[in-house]
């Protein structure tokens, strides 16, 4: 009898040991509110939107401490639209990210379906990321900066911090919208009130959907149309850039981005440049003022964003965010993301929203 009291009480301990040694963390975020768009390819619309003040999803981390100061570490998350229940993706349950690794004193490695490098460190200096609006990322997203474009296959690294500094690169074999390599490095300097970043990511064979986007029916001499996009011979993306902090009360931003687009016979960029600001009127309310600039080729996109966010408690927030965007240049129209083309030169976008993380 006591022989089975102390196995018993051996077994309860070593349980006991192991769950305090891994660890295993259910997480997520549910977003929705109502949009109003003045011109979305020929027509107002007024409706439901999820995912726009932050993305909606779901997900599981863990780790399990090896001893020395490594950990096994992995992360399974899903994104969803909560007006409708259904995958963002249509088949891939976790679509965002789905890898396992290592973290310790030498950094962090992983492997598996992952985010590129411009939406892990570039997106924390463009005015969308700091305005919390969807609507005021880059038209077309060609640029990466938000998840809707995963590295499958993929293989990253992350060092620790240096000073302030630290570095990582990632490769990916082919797969997701690609059918070649994807291959990147990004380097960030965290210190006091600044931070600053770089990051270039270069993808073979990339497919754009420049029609949905843009409205674009011939782009470096293939046809687009609804069922046929854009076959790249290689998209590269380049991201600098910086924030700075003014007391406890005011967040300047600064983003250069450049895609670069290889066609087969013809090639050509698309620029973009951020800057803006957050002010926080109390420790619960800021308001955002951004200005974004952004050009291909002749044609030219003007977009205004301001926005007031609201902290009801730790875990939800209210957002109130208007965008207009304006076009210039033969031909080119209003093109906000992810609505698309308008059917003149200008977009107005309202949104009221709330996120609820948990």
């Amino acid at each position: 009898m006591n022989k089975k009291l102390i196995f018993a009480g051996c077994s309860l301990l070593c349980s006991t040991l192991a769950q305090a040694q891994s660890s295993v963390t259910l997480w997520g975020q549910v977003d929705s509110g109502l949009t109003y768009i003045s011109n979305k390819k020929g027509g107002s619309a007024l409706g439901a939107a999820s995912g726009i003040g932050a993305p909606t999803r779901w997900g599981l981390t863990g780790s399990e401490d090896l001893g020395g100061g490594t950990k096994a570490v992995f992360m399974l998350e899903s994104g969803f639209n909560v007006n409708t229940g259904a995958l963002i993706k249509s088949g891939i349950l976790f679509d965002r990210q789905a890898y396992a690794g290592l973290d310790g004193p030498y950094g962090t490695l992983t492997l598996g379906r992952q985010s590129d490098l411009m939406d892990d460190v570039a997106i924390r200096y463009s005015n969308a990321f700091w305005n919390r609006n969807l609507y005021a990322y880059h038209a077309g997203n060609l640029d990466s900066l938000t998840n809707g474009y995963q590295i499958e296959n993929a293989v990253k690294y992350k060092s620790p911090n240096w000073f302030g500094v630290r570095a990582g690169a990632m490769y990916g074999f082919s797969g997701s919208d690609a059918t070649g390599h994807t291959a990147g490095a990004f380097v960030t300097y965290d210190n006091g009130p600044l931070s600053a970043g770089i990051t270039y990511m270069a993808t073979q064979r990339r497919v754009l959907d420049l029609y949905t986007y843009f409205g674009y029916t011939s782009f470096l001499g293939q046809t687009l149309s609804s069922t046929k996009t854009f076959q790249s011979n290689g998209v590269n993306n380049l991201g600098i850039g910086l924030t700075y902090k003014v007391g406890d009360t005011l967040v300047l931003n600064a983003l250069f981005t450049r895609t670069d687009i290889k066609g087969a016979d013809a090639s050509t960029h698309f620029d973009n440049q951020d800057v803006g600001m957050l002010y926080r009127l109390t420790p619960a309310e800021a308001v955002t003022l951004n200005y974004t600039y952004s050009s291909m080729g002749s044609d030219h996109w003007n977009m205004v964003e301001a926005g007031n966010l609201y902290s009801l408690s730790k875990r939800a927030q209210l957002q109130a965010t208007l965008t207009y965007q304006i076009a210039s240049g033969n031909g080119a129209t209003a093109a906000t993301y992810p609505n698309g083309n308008s059917s003149n030169r200008t977009q107005l976008i309202a949104h009221v929203g709330i996120t609820e993380s948990f």
